[in-house]
């Protein structure tokens, strides 16, 4: 692919993104000492000017971005770049992280002779992992919690040029062999159905929709699996359900695949457990105040500890503001409650979560509800550790970028963002699990909510 864009054209699209971080992102006071987003965007522009197509180009920009170290403020592919066999064929191998190590958990029909499922990549093109994923991927994505970005790790060490090699040392029962794997475009034959991950109890299905699936154990316990926030049905229809849940000894949500959607939706789900009325969250929004900058500017203000400012100046109020702003950290403050009158009752027996490091977004706010009124016990991995309200743009050269705006924590200001929602008890698969199918996370929660029973 040899397209490439006007200097005009990428001039405009860096200074968007720089001119709607600087004034909308949600987490400076967090970059405060580590990062000059001014002296940043003009590196970025000396790099950008000089890329020799649009797969070069947008890669810059998502360096440019990944500075930022956030989860929910990031630069997407256009689609031709999705399209393009030149920079999208992929591996014929997936890979999952699993206990700290990245792990083959599928191989593809063509190398099923020199792949074993369940390998271990120990490095790539001759560097440890981490070595290469510091130099090749991390750059130009947000990687707090590397679990968290399992995906986008998979991805970027997927894709590439169709007929491009990569050299692995992979390891496998003790033993280390070295292979060389080539990316292909358009090749979907895996060698290995798709395993299926299970609890070893019986379960009966009693109701199921596109918005959430309720089961039964034997013991009357419903587990509840949410997979998404997305789907408005969800309110409505786990209302419905309220008098076939009212029967229940305990119960088990299950939001490990859930990503988030729209908060709106899972703030009705926490009320049936929790009263009909609730605090939801604290957030702080940046505000930019002009004649601050000015203030800020004439007092020397960046450059002086707020003990040595309040020395000179006297403590205040207003010299609190002007310094905050001076750290590019201004907020206003707001605590939001649910008000969900329609709830037709509480659901009072037993309760306990599943998260995964996929648990994100909305379904984090989910939990944050449910944990802050100490309404639950979270059983597996720390969430994704990443929500907030983004404003998204479409650039004129095909692709797009968003910015987080809302800084969100638990009402009495924990922090989450980039760290996850702790689990109450950790708990986490390993590759025997995987191998044989068995969804011990599950397992635990049960043997965890009989224990409240």
């Amino acid at each position: 692919m040899n397209d490439n864009i006007s200097n005009e054209l990428k001039t405009y699209e860096l200074s968007l993104i720089w001119k709607e971080a600087e004034y909308n992102f949600a987490f400076w006071e967090r970059l405060a000492d580590s990062l000059d987003w001014d002296k940043a965007y003009r590196t970025a522009l000396s790099v950008v000017l000089k890329t020799k197509n649009l797969h070069e180009y947008y890669l810059e920009l998502m360096k440019f971005v990944a500075l930022l170290r956030d989860g929910h403020t990031e630069v997407w592919f256009p689609q031709v770049i999705n399209d393009s066999a030149e920079y999208t064929a992929k591996l014929p191998i997936r890979t999952q992280l699993i206990n700290g190590e990245r792990v083959i958990t599928n191989i593809k029909k063509v190398v099923a002779d020199k792949v074993k499922q369940w390998s271990a990549i120990k490095k790539v093109n001759g560097i440890g992992f981490e070595e290469y994923a510091g130099k090749n991927i991390y750059p130009y994505i947000w990687h707090e919690k590397k679990d968290s970005v399992d995906w986008r790790i998979h991805e970027f060490l997927s894709n590439g040029k169709t007929s491009s090699t990569v050299e692995f040392e992979l390891e496998h029962d003790g033993k280390t062999e070295i292979i060389e794997l080539t990316r292909t475009k358009g090749d979907v034959d895996w060698f290995y159905e798709n395993t299926v991950i299970k609890t070893e109890e019986n379960l009966r299905q009693e109701y199921k929709s596109d918005s959430h699936h309720i089961a039964f154990t034997d013991d009357n316990i419903a587990v509840i699996t949410i997979d998404t926030m997305m789907n408005g049905n969800l309110p409505k229809e786990f209302f419905s359900n309220f008098s076939l849940l009212e029967k229940a000894k305990g119960y088990i949500i299950d939001v490990r695949n859930n990503t988030g959607g729209n908060s709106g939706y899972a703030d009705p789900v926490a009320a049936m457990f929790i009263g009909g009325e609730f605090v939801n969250q604290r957030a702080l929004h940046p505000i930019h105040i002009g004649v601050y900058k000015a203030s800020v500017q004439n007092a020397q203000i960046k450059d002086k500890t707020y003990e040595q400012l309040a020395e000179q100046y006297g403590d205040s109020d207003e010299l609190k503001k002007l310094y905050q702003f001076s750290k590019h950290a201004h907020y206003e403050e707001s605590i939001s409650t649910v008000n969900s009158n329609d709830c037709p009752g509480i659901l009072n027996a037993p309760l306990i979560v599943l998260s995964s490091a996929n648990t994100a977004s909305a379904a984090e706010d989910f939990l944050i509800e449910l944990d802050h009124a100490k309404r639950i016990t979270i059983v597996g991995a720390a969430s994704c550790g990443t929500t907030g309200q983004p404003i998204n743009y479409n650039l004129e050269s095909g692709g797009g970028f968003r910015i987080c705006t809302r800084h969100n924590t638990y009402p009495d200001g924990r922090e989450f963002i980039n760290i996850g929602i702790k689990p109450h008890i950790p708990f986490e698969m390993t590759v025997d699990d995987y191998k044989n199918g068995l969804d011990s996370v599950m397992n635990k929660g049960l043997e965890e909510v009989r224990k409240l029973i």
